[in-house]
Formats: structure tokens, C-alpha cells, sequence
């Protein structure tokens, strides 16, 4: 599929997710005090690559920061819808808008971490999505397979792991894509994941939503025009 100033992620797909997501993980969770600067990022895929992550997620630092080829520009950036900011990245050749109250954090494992603002003094996880381009190294792995490895791995790296819904994209949208939506607990938090995957030219493209269980609904919104507007040139 040529993604040159396509989207990788089409609107079909993810508004199949989101619909599938607001009726299966709206349950309620306690936050505990864990630090966000600890807290999971959006990264949670299991590579299946040669030297795959040990864990599903990597944590933010303390400090935010951008990835020296990434910039943010202004929110009134042409064709950033209002109240989004445009992140670029020169490495990835690769561009994402995201909340201008959002933070963007530098993503030692992927292209970037996308941190929503915490909710208040007692709000102690950042919810994120945070995105991957993976090399599959000549791999002949499509993003059912890709799915597979995943779920194999996670029931080791999480607590109470368990699937709430997985599927692949439209097959009238010509995708080679699939998604799953998972919960767990984590560094004490009860979580819950979004995740979707797409593979392409010997490429895996992998965003994931991490949110706590009673704040996963709210950010959905959100996720999508995020998630939509996810770009390779």
C-alpha cells in the first residue's frame, strides 16, 4: 500500500474499533499512586522481531522531551484541525497531530509518546498513545501473525491479562491490518490497551492507547483524529 501522504490508519477501521471499545472497556478501576513517569506508555506491541522488547511498554522519562528530528509546530500549522499541534518526525519521515495540551515525550523504542494532562492532584497515570515502525527484516509476517506473537507474550509481561475483543480490518478496505483491545494491571495500575497494527512492505506500523480503566472512554475521541491523522511521506 504507497502511504506517501496517505493515511495509515483509515477511518473505517478505527471507528469499528472505537465502537467496540466504548461498549467493552468502560469499567471502573481504582488509580493508585503510582508516578506517572513510571507509568506504561502506549508502546505495548511484542516484537517479533529477532530481539524483541522485554517488556510490553516502555516508561516515559521524568523530563518530556522531543527526539532531536522531531518538531511540533503551531497549532495553526495548515491542515492541523483546530486545537491540535502537528509533531513531525525527519527520522521516520513521519507526522502525527496530536492535543495542544498534550505532551509530547520522546520514545526511546518507537517514534513518539503522546501524553494526555493529568486530571487532577490525585490523577497519577498520564493516559498515551504512543506509535512504532517496525522492520520485520524480511519476515514474511502479516499482521495476523504479528497479532499472535503479541498475545503469546503479553500474558508474561502483564498482570490479570486478558482480551476483550481482536479482529483484522475490513477486508473491503484492503488492509492488511488487525487490532486488539486488552486489559492487565501494571506497576499496581488496572489498565486498559488499544492497540492496532498494519503491515506493509515489510514494514509493522503499530499505534497503541494505554488508559486507565476509568478514564479509557474519555480520551477515545481523541485517539481517533490522533490515530487518523498518522502519516508516512
Amino acid at each position: 500500500m504507497k502511504k506517501s501522504s496517505a493515511n495509515l490508519l483509515k477511518t473505517s477501521l478505527f471507528l469499528a474499533i472505537l465502537a467496540l471499545a466504548l461498549s467493552a472497556c468502560g469499567g471502573k478501576g481504582d488509580k493508585n499512586d503510582a508516578s506517572p513517569s513510571t507509568s506504561p506508555s502506549a508502546t505495548s506491541s511484542a516484537s517479533p522481531s529477532a530481539s524483541p522488547s522485554e517488556s510490553p511498554s516502555a516508561s516515559p522519562s521524568a523530563s518530556p522531551s522531543e527526539s532531536p528530528s522531531a518538531e511540533a509546530s503551531q497549532p495553526a500549522a495548515e491542515g492541523v484541525p483546530a486545537g491540535y499541534k502537528l509533531f513531525e518526525d525527519k527520522t521516520f519521515g513521519t507526522t502525527i497531530h496530536y492535543p495542544e495540551d498534550w505532551t509530547l515525550q520522546e520514545n526511546l523504542v518507537g517514534i513518539a509518546i503522546f501524553l494526555a494532562p493529568l486530571e487532577g492532584a490525585d490523577d497519577k497515570f498520564a493516559e498515551n498513545v504512543g506509535f512504532i515502525i517496525e522492520d520485520l527484516g524480511g519476515q514474511a509476517i502479516s499482521a495476523a501473525d504479528y497479532l499472535e506473537i503479541t498475545k503469546q507474550r503479553l500474558p508474561n509481561m502483564l498482570e490479570d491479562f486478558e482480551i476483550v475483543e481482536e479482529g483484522a480490518a475490513p477486508a473491503e478496505e484492503g488492509i492488511d491490518g488487525s487490532y486488539i483491545i486488552y486489559k492487565g494491571a501494571q506497576g499496581g495500575n488496572e489498565l486498559s490497551w488499544l492497540q492496532t497494527i498494519e503491515v506493509s512492505d515489510g514494514k509493522a506500523y503499530i499505534m497503541t492507547y494505554t488508559a486507565s480503566r476509568d478514564s479509557f472512554d474519555k480520551y477515545l475521541d481523541q485517539v481517533g483524529v490522533i490515530a487518523d491523522s498518522w502519516t508516512v511521506h
